[in-house]
């Protein structure tokens, strides 16, 4: 276990926020420590697993992102396959919407690719060859169902770590920039990556939102302990800031809004119990209620996705 210092400040006495069970663990008895930063007001976990400890808390069977490599599948998990891949056009078309056009000629980056399906189907879209597309993923079944099904090079290092060479014109983070330790080597990393004209994407959970104010230590994207950050637009404004990044746009993710009120209300009938008829239902219209709010405040989203450029003055 480590006691990180906060990467935007570099404080290392933060503030106790919140105790969040592990919304995986069959028992749910554990319970991790949130702070909060009182100078940038980043809520972070504190103390957490370190980078190799922390891989027993992706198991396969149980998460998500992974499901694609699991053999047998319960109604659950082909319900939420399904629906991811309804998302799947609307995310790569949030990809494509800025920045310089993508084309044949384009280069990708995915880091916490998972099983390939967002790289392929923006590769497909946009005409790109195989050798243009690079995915980083530490799962190792995960990665090895990204290279045989999609041809893709797949990466298990971390990002940071990586000799490749050259520059891209997309660095996707989808729902990735939240679960990494080193960070700020990360964003280093990026911000030396990136192409003339070439952007920076980042899909993350907003611990600002009308759901995670609503729900508290029940809220599931705190996903403790596998997530170690979670960003406010103004965090993340302030983490970039110190890497020569800034967010050029910013906007809603409404699939996700519903899939974490949904979770959220599982959680809740989890450690209550309860009818999980009734908590679907008021997941759903928890989930509304989350749409409309952020439809008028961007800030208050379930989850955004950002895009990030270069800044003009690098601090």
């Amino acid at each position: 276990m480590e006691r990180p210092g906060n990467p935007i400040t570099g404080n290392t006495s933060p503030l106790p926020f919140l105790k969040v069970s592990d919304r995986l663990s069959p028992s749910g008895s554990t319970e991790w420590q949130l702070v909060r930063d009182p100078e940038s007001e980043l809520i972070y976990l504190s103390p957490r697993p370190d980078e190799t400890e922390v891989t027993v808390y992706y198991s396969e069977p149980s998460y998500d992102p992974h499901l694609s490599v699991k053999s047998t599948r319960t109604l659950r998990d082909k319900l939420y396959l399904a629906l991811r891949n309804l998302a799947l056009d609307r995310k790569v078309s949030l990809i494509e919407k800025n920045g310089t056009p993508l084309s044949s000629s384009s280069t990708i980056i995915e880091v916490g690719c998972s099983t390939g399906e967002l790289l392929e189907t923006l590769r497909q879209r946009n005409g790109i060859p195989h050798e243009n597309c690079l995915g980083f993923e530490k799962n190792s079944r995960s990665a090895s169902h990204a290279r045989k099904t999609f041809s893709f090079d797949v990466q298990m290092t971390g990002f940071h770590d990586s000799p490749f060479e050259g520059t891209f014109d997309r660095i996707i983070f989808w729902h990735a920039l939240e679960h990494i330790h080193r960070i700020n080597e990360t964003l280093d990393k990026t911000c030396q990556s990136l192409a003339n004209k070439g952007v920076m994407v980042i899909a993350l959970p907003n611990a600002g939102s009308f759901d995670a104010t609503l729900y508290g230590k029940h809220w599931v994207a705190w996903d403790t302990p596998r997530h170690l950050y979670h960003f406010t637009p103004a965090t993340l404004s302030k983490l970039l800031k110190r890497h020569g990044l800034e967010i050029t746009s910013m906007q809603p993710f409404i699939p996700d809004t519903f899939y974490n009120c949904i979770y959220s209300e599982k959680n809740i009938q989890r450690q209550n119990d309860g009818s999980g008829l009734m908590h679907l239902a008021k997941g759903i219209m928890r989930g509304i209620q989350s749409a409309v709010a952020g439809a008028r405040n961007n800030e208050l989203s379930s989850t955004l996705v950002y895009t990030v450029s270069r800044s003009e003055t690098v601090f």
